[in-house]
């Protein structure tokens, strides 16, 4: 994940104070709206990430009895190990695989190379795993050594998925971080940053329309909460209850919408970021989204608690909206060998050792 850069302190600082605690939100467009984002999807679907930086971590083939305890039926893989491509045959639970960055370069510009990883890690698996989507790199659109080819290397490999005439059943994509915003508040005049708009972003999202393919992004809500505080409120970024006696609300001063919560900010600003571009809409897939259960010293909006309300309320507030959306909760397991701040280990609904750290109702309403 990509740690937004501190703009985002200053922005909330002036837009939140703003805010105002009023009784329950009733009324036009308070407590209905959902914000503006796009979807297309009949039913919101929830599905994990699959990370694999921890040493105790179970194998492959106990995957999928961990994912169904969870009732999720979709993952979410950083690779296209066959080995767990594999261990979800027949199982019903789809895969969203993703092509290591480091491979976006010559895809660019050799579409036998795309073809031959289409051959290596689809076809032989297809039939029997159901694989939804592929994500070429992650979180690569701001990186100066892929940017220039990402888009041909996109194109590449939808090339050769067509060749095999799975284009229907598999989409090509890419997975972005909400970096890529160089302005996202208010949400309505949210824009990308300008030397990725116009060159990446604006073939790329063109190409994504025309291909019925979703536009993936990261959207975390503990990292805007952590980088602007105390600007924002937890209450804000950890989805208000609903029938709280009092409730906060920020609206936006350009396009009047009333917001109770950070997640559809986030997701609004993607929204107008494209519009901005001249572009129509398009589905957005929350890629990765997730609250950590602990953190470094005076991380203390990285606890166990709020880790299960945030993503408890996350799943609730996307039953109850008008915009179905697909995310993709980060993650699957804690993982202690990642680099970086203590925070980065800790974002699991489970241990290493396959455990739940906490009680998450995912299961849809009968």
């Amino acid at each position: 994940m990509m740690i937004p850069s501190f703009w985002i302190l200053a922005i909330f600082s002036i837009s939140m104070a703003s805010s105002s605690t009023i009784p329950s939100l009733r009324g036009p467009g308070i407590g209905t709206n959902y914000g503006r984002y796009s979807s297309n999807l009949g039913v919101p679907e929830i599905g994990i990430n699959y990370g694999r930086y921890g040493s105790n971590l179970p194998p492959p083939e106990a995957l999928p009895s961990l994912v169904t305890s969870l009732s999720i039926k979709h993952v979410k893989t950083f690779d296209m190990d066959p080995r767990i491509t594999t261990s979800f045959a027949n199982t019903g639970i789809s895969l969203s695989l993703c092509i290591p960055n480091d491979k976006i370069p010559l895809l660019s510009t050799n579409l036998s190379e795309a073809d031959s990883i289409i051959r290596a890690f689809i076809l032989p698996y297809h039939k029997t795993t159901i694989i939804t989507s592929i994500s070429v790199g992650n979180e690569v659109s701001l990186l100066p050594p892929f940017t220039p080819h990402l888009v041909s290397a996109v194109v590449n490999v939808h090339r050769a998925i067509k060749r095999y005439r799975l284009h229907k059943k598999i989409k090509v994509t890419t997975t972005h971080s909400l970096a890529i915003l160089s302005r996202r508040f208010p949400p309505s005049t949210a824009r990308f940053h300008n030397s990725i708009g116009e060159s990446v972003l604006k073939p790329l999202v063109r190409f994504l329309q025309r291909t019925k393919s979703p536009l993936m992004v990261n959207v975390y809500p503990y990292l805007a909460y952590k980088q602007s505080f105390p600007s924002i409120p937890l209450d804000f970024a950890l989805f208000q209850p609903v029938n709280g006696s009092k409730r906060r609300m920020y609206r936006d001063p350009y396009s009047g919408v009333a917001y109770t919560n950070l997640f559809d900010i986030m997701m609004d600003s993607v929204d107008s970021a494209v519009k901005a571009l001249g572009l129509p809409k398009i589905p957005v897939v929350v890629s990765e989204i997730g609250w950590p259960s602990s953190g470094d010293p005076g991380e203390v909006a990285a606890s166990l608690e709020n880790a299960r309300v945030f993503n408890q309320r996350l799943v609730e507030h996307l039953r109850r909206g008008e915009k179905k959306v697909t995310v993709y909760i980060f993650a699957l397991f804690d993982e202690d060998q990642k680099t970086g701040a203590t925070v980065e280990k800790h974002w699991g609904l489970l241990y290493g050792n396959g455990s739940k750290k906490y009680d998450l109702n995912i299961s849809p309403p009968v």
